[in-house]
């Protein structure tokens, strides 16, 4: 897919697909090379004017919010972007952070990733506290937080949840909001250990 995606042809899913392989190599802390390069170059290239990502595909819950292929394009290009490109990439990022600030969150995806996005660009905290406040506002009385406001909670949308308000810094694992949200995880779990999401 290296040489594919320096010609300009994105994998399945396009940007969407190719920002959360690379935040998992992220995750993983592998170090740039070749191929992460070629994707950060195609990430790139796919911005829009207006400073997002467009999405290519809608396939709720993981491909359907622009503000996760947006965020997801900006964490790739903060870790992944080669040096040469990098000025290049900070502008890019920088429109993106622009965009962000105007967006408005639509959906439990689009909550969860509005508040990494200002988290890993180091925003204003008072852009992390009323974006991680507006997550919270999203918990149910179960402990839960559903994909969006029709449905259920779920064990996809919780545990997105949670893991944006800690990595935020807004929430310990101590806090109330926290452990209402394992102790739904608990309670939701099948003898078998999984979780079904609707």
């Amino acid at each position: 897919w290296r040489e594919r995606v320096l010609q300009g042809h994105g994998i399945p899913g396009d940007v969407d697909s190719v920002g959360y392989v690379l935040m998992g190599l992220a995750a993983e802390r592998h170090a740039p090379d070749a191929a992460t390069d070629a994707m950060a170059r195609f990430i790139r290239l796919q911005q829009a004017a207006n400073g997002s990502w467009a999405l290519l595909a809608h396939r709720p819950p993981i491909e359907s919010s622009e503000i996760e292929v947006t965020v997801s394009a900006i964490r790739s290009l903060q870790v992944y972007a080669p040096a040469w490109d990098r000025a290049g990439a900070d502008a890019a990022i920088g429109r993106a952070v622009a965009w962000l600030k105007r967006a408005v969150p639509q959906s439990n995806e689009d909550y969860v990733f509005q508040l990494l996005g200002f988290t890993w660009t180091r925003a204003d905290k008072t852009a992390i506290r009323a974006a991680a406040k507006a997550l919270v506002a999203r918990q149910r009385a179960d402990g839960g937080w559903s994909q969006l406001p029709y449905l259920e909670s779920d064990a996809y949308a919780t545990g997105q949840a949670l893991v944006a308000l800690v990595e935020s810094g807004a929430l310990a694992a101590s806090d109330p909001v926290y452990r209402r949200g394992v102790r739904f995880l608990l309670e939701s779990q099948l003898a078998d250990g999984s979780w079904f999401v609707r």
